[in-house]
């Protein structure tokens, strides 16, 4: 009698055991890196006195053309410096990613770092970098790791 209950006791506690080991994998699982190469058409857009701007774009994707979200963006220009600070909000399917970038020498390019991210992109750290396109183009390359 002993023996079969000792049987039926490793039988029940074998998948308890066994799914630890799936649960503290996945626990330790490394973070992925991402990358998104976007282009942004600017939809609207206005000075808000001399050094301060404002605008919106709708991002898409750089290698389908699919419209993937949009983004919204605030700046600051420093003439003397001959730069400018941009924090810009993009909206994607399933969450908000938040960046701070500034002009690379002057410009055209920019880069920067992801600052905040909510939903599916809660926790992801990365950069940011691109430049201005002819017309109302931006090329926007977002890199991070969740």
């Amino acid at each position: 009698m002993k023996i079969r209950t000792a049987a039926a006791l490793l039988a029940l506690t074998a998948p308890t055991v066994a799914g630890a080991a799936v649960l503290q994998d996945s626990a330790t699982a490394q973070p992925v890196t991402h990358t998104a190469h976007l282009v942004l058409y600017e939809t609207a857009s206005h000075n808000l006195g001399r050094t301060h701007f404002v605008g919106t774009d709708r991002v898409t994707d750089a290698a389908s053309g699919r419209t993937v979200g949009y983004d919204t963006i605030t700046g600051h220009f420093f003439p003397k410096q001959k730069t400018a600070r941009i924090q810009a909000a993009f909206a994607f399917r399933g969450g908000i990613v938040v960046a701070k970038v500034h002009l690379v020498d002057g410009g055209p390019k920019f880069r920067g770092r992801i600052v905040a991210a909510t939903g599916a992109y809660d926790g992801a750290t990365g950069t940011v970098s691109g430049h201005e396109g002819k017309g109302k183009r931006t090329f926007v390359t977002l890199t991070w790791t969740k």
